[in-house]
């Protein structure tokens, strides 16, 4: 059974529109479950699950509230819930294709060597998207291209093998026993007063996963349409993107520097040597004018990445409780309670620094 988990907070609207594009799904209802896990919303979440559930009752379809924030919370609390042996999560304000569910089922059924599996994120803009965007589609290492600041992927090919790491949250299904064994995701999608504990979500399981050894297969069929709302595409939108990218390398440096005994050494340069080989493609192709403009916006955009990473390397030197945070072994396993009393408290810790 192929398990589907939709983490939610305070998105009705687009949970509604995600959840409508299953109706249209010719699959066997006992193949597959869907599960809504609600990060705490305070809009009418809950009532877009209950109608659905009263509309589509040959849909097996559940609901979970949980009010700790973070996708952490919602991808762990759906994945210890999951009947399903394959695991999808995607995100409330995706509109899945017709072969997307049918597609899943059968590339995991069918093909064992494949632990991993994603497909084209494709963009459904609110409204029309501003010409500086252009500057950030990249050309992808097996061709086609990438917009990774909107979570966007078009490999353009029927299928291929593809690393690990671009297999992303929005559309990211992984067999439940590699999920558990490489210890679930990292902390992710945090709000700001909060951001102290973000993380960098899927790409350290992504990473540890190509570092054992686990194939990651992406199949056109496996697509959906990522709503892009008017907000995201502002430059301002990007500054707190650039912003949260440096937070996430600080966790990711912090935790190779001083788990590096206790992992592979080449983990420490495999994410270095990755993100240096998709620069240098970003490079093919474009042209002067391209990379005139491009260099411009990154150069804004790395202050506001030096601005997240030395945030958070500060915190993580000055307060303990995000010390032992960053440094813990894996996310998987944790007590809820345990884990809102600690956020509470340095949160507190923090304010009245």
């Amino acid at each position: 059974m192929i398990s589907i988990i939709i983490p939610t907070y305070n998105r009705c609207l687009q949970l509604e529109e995600t959840l409508s594009s299953f109706k249209k799904i010719q699959v066997n209802s006992t193949l597959y479950e869907i599960l809504i896990i609600d990060n705490g919303s305070k809009d009418s979440t809950y009532e877009v699950y209950e109608n659905f559930k009263k509309s589509h009752n040959h849909i097996n379809i559940r609901y979970f509230y949980d009010d700790i924030p973070g996708l952490l919370t919602g991808r762990h609390k759906g994945a210890k819930e999951a009947i399903g042996d394959i695991l999808t999560f995607i995100d409330d304000d995706v509109i899945i294709n017709d072969l997307w569910l049918e597609s899943i089922i059968k590339i995991m059924n069918n093909r064992q060597d494949v632990s991993l599996l994603t497909g084209p994120n494709l963009p459904k803009y609110e409204s029309k998207p501003p010409l500086w965007l252009n500057y950030f589609w990249d050309k992808t290492i097996y061709g086609g291209k990438m917009c990774a600041w909107l979570s966007l992927l078009d490999l353009n090919v029927d299928e291929t093998y593809i690393h690990p790491n671009y297999v992303w949250g929005l559309n990211f299904t992984i067999r439940k026993s590699v999920f558990i064994m490489l210890g679930g995701f990292h902390p992710d999608n945090i709000s700001p007063e909060f951001q102290m504990f973000q993380g960098d979500g899927e790409t350290g399981l992504t990473m540890k996963a190509f570092l054992n050894g686990y194939k990651a297969l992406y199949n056109k069929n496996v697509m959906l349409h990522h709503q892009i709302p008017e907000n995201r595409l502002t430059l301002d939108y990007f500054d707190k993107r650039a912003f949260y990218e440096g937070v996430c390398n600080s966790f990711s440096d912090l935790r190779n520097n001083h788990l590096k005994n206790e992992l592979p050494s080449k983990i420490i340069s495999s994410n270095n040597i990755f993100n240096k080989l998709k620069r240098r493609l970003n490079i093919l192709n474009f042209s002067l004018l391209n990379l005139i403009m491009k260099k411009k916006y990154n150069k804004r955009f790395e202050l506001k990445r030096l601005e997240g990473y030395t945030f958070h390397k500060e915190m993580f030197e000055t307060n303990p409780r995000v010390n032992k945070w960053v440094l813990k072994k894996d996310f998987f396993e944790y007590n809820f309670n345990e884990i809102r009393e600690k956020i509470e408290v340095s949160i507190n810790e923090y304010i009245n620094t």
